[in-house]
């Protein structure tokens, strides 16, 4: 994580102006941080600053960009709007220009008890974005209530630092490379929304879209029960799925959906598809199908 631990008059978490590729930007206030970065409020936009640390640092940035530019402009996921890179006092960020969203579901799941049709109605928003990005073979890998911004009534997918359209085998690793790939999921995902794969490499699994169907899981619990599904104390109970539904209102359908999101081996967990099937009922026409 990146702190402001440095004087204040640091670059890194001091507002800054610059030009990038379409216009000037003056910098006001840090309205987030996370990773190697500061995200800015600059008049209606967010800015994302990325403190360029390393060579993997930049390429994580870079890949970012890629993957925003070319993702089709949808209303569920955050539009990018400008990027470039500036140096500072001989120290070099790249920085990406955002629409500006005012909150994100984690703050709502805060303020506010959701009815279980509000919930699938911000879910399938939620679906309708991740869906943008599996159609182009893109991976979030870091799905979590955070990275569901929120303009209006619109839930925007954001933060795709570590997104990727790379398709992992881990049966085609050696151990130094099983290691080695468990550091950058380690480095590169939250611990609580980490599917078991990922947990456990030596299980071997494949490493694609099926990640984001467990985090997808793990925010449809989070926000029936006001709770993580699991501890990041507990990596064992990640590992073999292993998670208790609390008693509640929520109907059982919605219960058997997370059930199936949540399934230790990938292979059986549904894709989008089949999870909008749940949702409306086998066609998309009918609005709340079994969720009436």
């Amino acid at each position: 994580m990146l702190k402001c631990l440095t004087r204040k008059s640091d670059p890194v978490c001091k507002a800054q102006n610059y030009k990038l590729r379409n216009r000037k930007y003056k910098e006001e206030y840090i309205i987030a941080e996370g990773g190697y970065a500061y995200i800015w409020k600059c008049e209606n936009f967010a800015i994302k600053r990325i403190f360029i640390q390393s060579q993997e640092v930049y390429k994580m940035a870079m890949q970012e960009i890629r993957i925003m530019t070319r993702l089709p402009e949808h209303p569920n996921i955050v539009r990018i709007i400008d990027f470039g890179e500036i140096k500072i006092q001989n120290k070099m960020f790249v920085c990406l220009v955002m629409e500006l969203c005012q909150n994100n579901l984690f703050n709502v799941l805060q303020q506010e008890v959701l009815n279980e049709r509000r919930i699938i109605e911000i879910f399938k928003q939620i679906l309708d974005g991740l869906e943008v990005l599996h159609a182009e073979q893109i991976s979030h890998r870091d799905l979590k209530l955070e990275n569901i911004l929120i303009q209006g009534e619109i839930f925007k997918l954001c933060d795709f630092g570590s997104a990727s359209n790379e398709i992992i085998d881990l049966s085609q690793l050696n151990k130094a490379q099983l290691q080695q790939q468990e550091e950058v999921f380690s480095q590169t995902t939250t611990i609580t929304y980490r599917p078991p794969e990922m947990i456990d490499v030596l299980t071997r699994q494949v490493i694609d879209t099926r990640v984001d169907i467990w985090q997808l899981g793990c925010i449809l619990y989070s926000m029936c029960f006001r709770k993580s599904a699991f501890s990041e104390q507990n990596k064992i109970g990640i590992a073999q799925a292993i998670f208790e539904i609390p008693q509640s209102q929520i109907s059982i359908s919605t219960v058997t959906l997370i059930q199936k999101m949540l399934q230790q081996d990938p292979k059986k967990r549904p894709t989008i598809k089949e999870i909008k099937i749940s949702l409306y009922g086998g066609t998309e026409d009918d609005e709340w199908g079994e969720f009436q």
